[in-house]
């Protein structure tokens, strides 16, 4: 078929505008980048609330990429919607969130469907977020924030049995010298998922040390290497004092002073197929900043423990009094809740 040839007015029109249209083009493109640009990862300033949670139950999959606010009154319940850094190429969903004591970051881990550990992010409000993990620093297993705010302690993988604190502020700035390891003997075997947590005076860390059979919770001497026993379990939590540990252990959640003493179970709650299960999401414990209330959530289910849950609204939120034991529900759907710390905390 013979070429179509245009009139000669035509093509002198085409000459004409051909290079208008290729600067709307790149006008245009230039826009989208910078709308793009604009699309921030976290609002202009977070809820001003008691507590931040988890409000999936299976990170990757349901693609929820909410984090709820709520008073321990169960008041002022909001939600806002962060981007989840990832490992791999794999969909993100944003678990253990924490907040700092003056509001200003956001600090959560990615967790993908497969399961792979997460990376550490900090989310300034109004900002893009910063990713404080590179691998092999990538963490697993819950994290927590130590009461000075200024650092975050949790499991290195690669190879696992590794704790490290991060530098929050380092990471803001971009600084290269951001984890720093803690020097544990070599007789300890931290849990590679069981959480780890600096003293108030950072003289002491609490972890839990693996065994073929049990998990116990040790209180190390970080000068001096020393470290005792003070429980069987996981998710060791500092009160804010630094007297007590809180822990989770098979049948419930505890509470013991940091010589082993006086341990208390405060709540019961039976840990389904041994401590180290993770497909069920068992309890937490977080502290209330004057150290008389400790949160945490529960799977809610009739039938728990025969059958787990595996929908976010299987799980509440609830709080329970150190000394009375009296235990209160806070809200319906949400998982690892964390007590904010005010600046005005002991």
């Amino acid at each position: 078929m013979p070429a179509i040839k245009l009139p000669g007015f035509l093509q002198g029109l085409i000459h004409l505008f051909n290079p208008l249209l290729v600067t709307l083009i790149a006008i245009l493109g230039f826009a989208s980048l910078i709308s793009c640009e604009l699309q921030l990862d976290t609002p202009p300033k977070f809820p001003n609330t008691d507590i931040v949670f988890q409000s999936v139950a299976k990170p990757g999959t349901e693609m929820d990429l909410r984090l709820g606010f709520v008073n321990a009154d169960g008041s002022g319940l909001t939600y806002i919607s962060v981007t989840a850094p990832s490992v791999t190429n794999n969909k993100s969903s944003p678990i253990y969130p924490q907040i700092t004591s003056d509001n200003s970051i956001l600090i959560v881990r990615g967790a993908s469907a497969t399961g792979h550990p997460g990376r550490l992010a900090l989310y300034p409000p109004g900002k893009n977020s910063i990713i404080c993990t590179t691998y092999p620093d990538i963490i697993i297993g819950p994290h927590s924030l130590t009461a000075d705010q200024n650092y975050v302690v949790a499991h290195l993988t690669s190879p696992p049995g590794r704790i490290a604190k991060f530098d929050l502020r380092a990471c803001l700035l971009g600084d290269d010298e951001v984890v720093t390891e803690f020097n544990i003997p070599p007789r300890y075997q931290p849990c590679p998922a069981g959480g780890g947590a600096l003293s108030p005076n950072e003289e002491l860390l609490a972890f839990p040390d693996c065994t073929d059979e049990s998990a116990e919770i040790i209180v190390l001497d970080i000068r001096k290497g020393t470290g005792i026993s003070v429980g069987n379990g996981i998710a060791p939590a500092w009160s804010p004092d630094g007297d007590w540990i809180a822990y989770r252990g098979l049948d419930g959640i505890y509470t013991v002073s940091l010589n082993g003493t006086n341990e208390r179970r405060l709540v019961e709650y039976r840990i389904p197929e041994g401590i180290g299960v993770a497909e069920d999401w068992p309890p937490i414990p977080s502290w209330s900043p004057d150290g008389q209330w400790l949160t945490y959530h529960k799977c809610t289910l009739p039938s728990w423990p025969d059958k787990i849950c595996t929908s976010i609204e299987d799980f509440a939120i609830f709080k329970v009094n150190i000394e009375t034991g009296e235990e209160i529900k806070i809200l319906d759907g949400g998982l690892n809740p964390y007590w904010r710390w005010q600046q005005d905390a002991p």
